[in-house]
């Protein structure tokens, strides 16, 4: 083969492996892929370019469904609060229709989860990011941390078992530690400080202080802030009011942050430390900010209240209170706790269930290759007992012609000793053979399995290195014979080596066993066959032996 065809062949395997790429995945958009590089970094570069590039531009569904979910995912990344979730439907209806886009496909079901939250509905929020933590493969850390830091932040959005909120964190903690991302390490450890700050306030302290580290590490100054302000907040809860007042302090020389808890807890600190008018004064900074929800209006009542502890006003600080423990009350009563707690323990029991059923199924197919694997035992081990069946009766059928063929070589060789053969290679060779019948005989009465070496077989069959052996053989036989060996060759002129040499043995005597030995044939029920064809190829009206007997007696 011409090398020119070869090369060309295999520079067209290379483009094909190029073209299509590794593991078979699509290339898709440039365009696409850029912006989704810039993604994490450049949220709003990336929507810049995805929104530059025309749906109707591209030919393929698949460029399409990725445009569907970079647009998604931009917006939220911008904080563009979605109005409809017909962009991230199409992706997700693509994605679950095609095998080998098993990322995308978690993407696909997080920001359909951020989408429904966005528009009111936590418990389908929740629905789809249980379906992306089932979707992602076990080293998507990234994906499932994000999507598990989701889930955290519905809990505790809708003060939904706090506990359960932490819990999601910490899952996300340690997949984004997986990832080294310090970015959204910070912020699981920010939350999670904050979390344990009532039930576990040594873990929130450590948590907090690992956060402040981690922001220094990224030098995020409001992340810097963020911290130290949760810190203030943690102090002031263990009344441990000098630590929260020089972490404000500490705070003020960095700049004062735009955070509303910021001032509500500053003025917290100041009530608790006896200063009043400082906290007064901090508050008025937080109304400036504005009350944008009933959270916000809880910590502004609390701290009024204790601004009216501090001043002694006991009407004013029980009036607060009870204003305050009417929006807690409000705020515990939502129904979207229960909603989202109940969808996620809903698809961990279809899940178990689901589990459940394959298990079941992955035990009757194990029971069903069992059950195969025995039938299968059992037919092998059949046809084995079945062969040593055989095979033994084979040996017993040699042993019991091995004895007799002893007696009859005995015999033979006593009948020889009588006779006075003038021809000495004639008497050698025959002497000769007879030893080797021996031997054949003694090898198949101890070890028939084994029979004869290659060698012996090699030495007994007739081929041209023993021709002149063979030709004395028929010399001795056509004396004992009336001359058949050469009354035969001259008769039937078409006869083989082969053919001369299976007459010759059957004038010996020798058994079908033993011809086939000398012949080197596997089987001797082959020898009947041989020497039926042997005398149909001679024309003869009776069998080979008829003709062997009628030498015999002329």
């Amino acid at each position: 083969m011409s090398r020119l065809p070869v090369i060309l062949f295999i520079t067209l395997v290379g483009l094909v492996a190029v073209v299509t790429g590794c593991g078979g995945s699509p290339r898709y958009d440039a365009r696409l892929v850029a912006a989704d590089s810039l993604m994490h970094d450049l949220p709003d570069s990336a929507l810049a370019l995805v929104q530059a590039v025309d749906a109707a531009s591209l030919p393929r569904e698949g460029d399409r469904a990725y445009r569907d979910l970079l647009l998604t995912q931009a917006r939220y990344r911008c904080y563009i609060t979605a109005t409809s979730d017909s962009d991230i439907n199409r992706a997700l209806t693509y994605y679950r229709q095609h095998d080998g886009e098993r990322e995308k496909l978690t993407r696909a079901y997080i920001y359909k989860g951020a989408v429904m939250e966005e528009l009111g509905h936590p418990d389908s929020a929740m629905l789809y990011y249980k379906h992306a933590e089932a979707t992602a493969a076990p080293t998507d850390y990234f994906n499932l941390g994000y999507v598990n830091m989701r889930m955290g932040s519905l809990y505790t959005d809708y003060y939904a078992f706090d506990g359960m909120g932490a819990n999601k964190y910490e899952v996300a903690l340690q997949n984004f530690k997986r990832t080294g991302n310090l970015y959204y390490q910070h912020k699981c450890l920010n939350i999670l400080g904050c979390l344990y700050r009532e039930k576990q306030p040594q873990k929130s302290e450590v948590l907090l202080n690992e956060a402040l580290s981690t922001a220094i590490q990224l030098n995020d100054t409001n992340g810097i802030i963020n911290d130290s302000h949760s810190l203030i907040v943690l102090y002031g809860y263990l009344k441990q009011y000098d630590k929260a007042h020089q972490w404000l302090q500490y705070v003020n020389q960095l700049g004062k942050p735009s955070d509303f808890s910021y001032y509500t807890t500053a003025a917290d600190v100041f009530s608790a430390l006896g200063m009043p008018d400082s906290a007064m004064l901090y508050l008025r900074q937080a109304e400036e900010l504005g009350i944008s929800n009933d959270e916000e209006k809880l910590y502004y009542l609390k701290s009024l209240s204790l601004i009216a502890l501090a001043q002694n006003d006991t009407l004013n600080y029980m009036r607060y209170q009870a204003q305050k423990n009417q929006i807690s009350d409000t705020l515990l009563a939502n129904s979207d706790k229960l909603k989202i707690s109940a969808t996620e323990n809903e698809y961990n029991i279809q899940d178990g269930n689901n589990k459940l059923r394959d298990s079941r199924q992955l035990k009757h197919l194990i029971l069903l290759i069992v059950v195969v694997t025995i039938l299968i035992i059992a037919v092998i081990a059949f046809l084995h007992v079945r062969r040593l069946r055989t095979y033994r009766l084979l040996i017993s059928e040699l042993k019991k012609e091995s004895d007799t063929q002893l007696i009859t070589l005995n015999q033979l060789q006593q009948n020889l000793d009588t006779l006075k053969i003038v021809d000495q290679p004639i008497m050698e060779f025959i002497n000769t053979q007879l030893a080797l019948l021996r031997d054949i005989t003694v090898a198949c009465y101890h070890e028939p399995q084994n029979k004869l070496s290659k060698q012996l077989k090699d030495i007994l069959q007739f081929n041209d290195s023993n021709r002149q052996n063979w030709v004395g053989l028929y010399r001795y036989i056509d004396a004992e014979y009336n001359n058949i060996m050469t009354s035969t060759q001259e008769k039937y002129p078409d006869l083989n080596d082969k053919d001369m040499l299976l007459l010759a043995l059957s004038c010996l005597g020798f058994s079908y066993v033993q011809i086939a030995i000398i012949m080197g044939y596997a089987n001797h029920t082959s020898i009947g066959t041989l020497k039926h064809r042997l005398a149909e190829k001679m024309n003869l009206d009776g069998s080979l032996n008829d003709y062997i007997n009628s030498f015999a007696l002329s």
